[in-house]
């Protein structure tokens, strides 16, 4: 029990030190008459601030070689100072005080369905703060971070191409791993979640009812690749609440007037376009949101084209160039490894755009006509571990849910607005990787959509009892469709807590696999391994090069010139490889003759590990 205390603790301590910032910078900005917003979106603006002003900084320290812990002791002071000066020093906003003066305890039936959602949450929480690593965590979300802070700033890594890519979540992950340890960045993850699903909340509640919003939530939770992305350290929970968020002040500014509003959807989407190299697909997309209503409205009512290029342009550029600036530096190529004809880039080919090209479009289940006819029922109801089945699951209540939500759009111009956005989005998607993970950001969009839909059809119940009992049996029926469809996850977070109470031992010691025991505890220092058929690094204390890709490996590609053991070894020394870390299971990846050949030969390579269930092996070259 005491690991997940310390880890609850840690968790909560973060939290408050990614707010703290934003609690301080809303406060001036209110009080300057800068900012104005629906009052339901403060805790958005306060949280989407702070975790902006903190990725600014721990870009800056990065980029300076100070990303280590004095130097974030400091700035967490300076936060903590802002913060006291502005709770003591400005004034209440006029709508705060007027929310203090009429405090209302929630109804019995919201705090039913706090609870309920509470309760369902708890198990994956418990699976979050374990120490298991998952794929892509171990090979880049994780990874980096804790190289960033070994390092003490940024650092390009042979043939990791994601070490290029913008890098805002993972630059939190350093925080919360400077501070704690890699538990904590994953629940740094879950708590983008938790994010999404209040910021969900207070959407509808501001801009159409509190009861479509506890309808949302399960609506979103009942979709497994959410649910799945709760438990592990990747971005999308990050992506999908600040492209919702983005979203939302996009709407306020529309709907309720308010342009100052467009400030913080700006900085939203921007933080969105930092997340990863796609990232700014979001904005553009909120940006259209507000092109379409602009053009659709009145000459009188339009806002100014400058207020658009000011207030959302110039925060999303700012926020997100300097990644594209450093992209461009140390690869010379801005879309780096894509366009490699045009501007080229290292440690990449011809070849290996193609066949990363391929592997992108073989996600999926088709690229013709038909198929991209076909793609959304697909979607809904086929979707399920594999690429061939978009690798995830989303709920398939939605094969019904989605057209009575079109149908509903007709007449509630925030139902058409969350179909437009998400829909925009889907195609976008549908033209790149059709992974079903990058669909989480569109997801809450839906959940809204959905919730309204439920609602205003239960309003044409006869009375209000019925209405009421129609709500409540609509949002259990979302929750255990979640239940049902999640049990197996949920029984291992319960399970999951049955090791926390009876372990004694260091469990995060104990999640290092043996491999990686023996490397880091017999290996020297200065010790470089290249990995082979895999690239789960993170648990490895010493230097490590692997594949980005499997499907199109830089490692093969790297190697294939040589056509002996020596010109291989000559290849080898270059990188100042001294160790070989094998994976024995199959990869799609041609690797030459001369690489068996070399491992094969005593007098060149020794084994020097191979694991009990024949999966790993170690090897030195001389």
């Amino acid at each position: 029990m005491i690991y997940l205390a310390e880890h609850t603790a840690a968790f909560g301590i973060l939290a408050v030190v990614l707010w703290l910032p934003g609690y301080a910078l809303e406060r001036l900005a209110v009080e300057r008459g800068w900012l104005a917003f629906a009052p339901e979106l403060r805790g958005i603006a306060r949280f989407g601030l702070g975790v902006g002003a903190w990725i600014v900084a721990l870009f800056v320290l990065a980029c300076c070689g100070l990303l280590i812990r004095p130097a974030l002791l400091v700035v967490s002071a300076l936060a903590t100072g802002m913060a006291l000066w502005a709770r003591l020093r400005l004034p209440s906003p006029q709508d705060d005080r007027s929310a203090t003066a009429n405090i209302r305890w929630p109804s019995i039936t919201s705090i039913l369905a706090g609870i309920a959602v509470v309760a369902v949450l708890a198990p994956i929480y418990l699976l979050a703060s374990s120490p298991v690593v998952s794929a892509d965590a171990g090979a880049y979300h994780l990874t980096l971070p804790k190289l960033f802070l070994a390092q003490g700033g940024l650092q390009v890594v042979p043939l990791n191409v994601y070490s290029t890519w913008p890098l805002d979540i993972q630059l939190i992950y350093a925080l919360a791993m400077a501070f704690g340890d890699f538990v904590v960045a994953k629940l740094a993850h879950f708590g983008f979640g938790i994010l999404t699903l209040v910021s969900l909340y207070f959407g509808c509640k501001a801009f159409h009812r509190s009861a479509s919003g506890w309808l949302a939530i399960p609506l979103l939770l009942a979709n497994g690749v959410f649910a799945f992305e709760l438990r592990v350290a990747y971005v999308d929970l990050a992506h999908a609440f600040f492209f919702l968020a983005g979203f939302l002040f996009m709407i306020d500014t529309l709907d309720q007037h308010r342009p100052s509003a467009l400030w913080l959807s700006g900085i939203c989407c921007g933080i969105a376009a930092g997340v990863k190299i796609t990232g700014i697909v979001s904005a553009m997309v909120i940006g259209t949101l507000f092109l379409a209503a602009n053009l659709r409205s009145g000459a009188g009512h339009r806002l100014p084209w400058r207020l658009f290029l000011v207030r959302f342009v110039m925060p999303v550029l700012v926020l997100w160039s300097p990644w594209i600036i450093r992209l461009a530096w140390t690869t010379g190529n801005p879309a780096y490894p894509f366009f490699y004809e045009t501007f080229g880039g290292p440690d990449w080919s011809a070849t290996l755009g193609e066949q990363l090209s391929a592997w992108q479009s073989s996600i999926g289940m088709g690229r013709t006509p038909v198929d991209y006819l076909l793609l959304p029922l697909r979607v809904i109801l086929l979707g399920e571990l594999g690429y061939g089945r978009f690798d995830g699951a989303i709920g398939s209540f939605w094969i019904v849910l989605l057209p009575l939500a079109m149908w509903n759009a007709r007449h509630n111009r925030l139902t058409r607005r969350c179909l437009g956005v998400a829909g925009l989005s889907f195609v976008f998607w549908a033209v790149s990787s059709q992974q079903m993970r990058f669909l989480i950001p569109i997801l809450p969009l839906l959940a809204m959509a959905g919730g309204i839909t439920i609602v205003e059809l239960l309003d044409r119940l006869p009375t209000a009892s019925w209405q009421r009992v129609g709500k409540g049996l609509a949002f259990a029926a979302a929750l255990s469709f979640f239940v049902a469809t999640q049990a197996r996850i949920l029984s291992a977070g319960v399970r999951t807590f049955t090791v926390y109470l009876r372990s004694d031992s260091d469990l995060i010691a104990s999640a290092v696999p043996p491999v990686y025991r023996f490397i880091n505890q017999n290996l020297a220092q200065d010790a470089r391994l290249l990995f082979l058929n895999t690239n789960q690094a993170f648990f490895c204390e010493r230097e490590v090069i692997a594949d980005s890709f499997f499907e199109a490996s830089q490692i093969a590609d790297w190697l294939t010139p040589a056509s002996n053991p020596n010109e291989l070894r000559d290849l080898l020394a270059e990188r100042g490889v001294t160790h070989i870390l094998i994976e024995h299971r199959p990869r799609p990846i041609a690797y030459p003759r001369a690489l068996g050949e070399l491992l094969q030969n005593p007098s060149r390579a020794t084994r020097l590990y191979h694991s009990e269930d024949g999966r790993f092996s170690v090897f030195e070259l001389r």
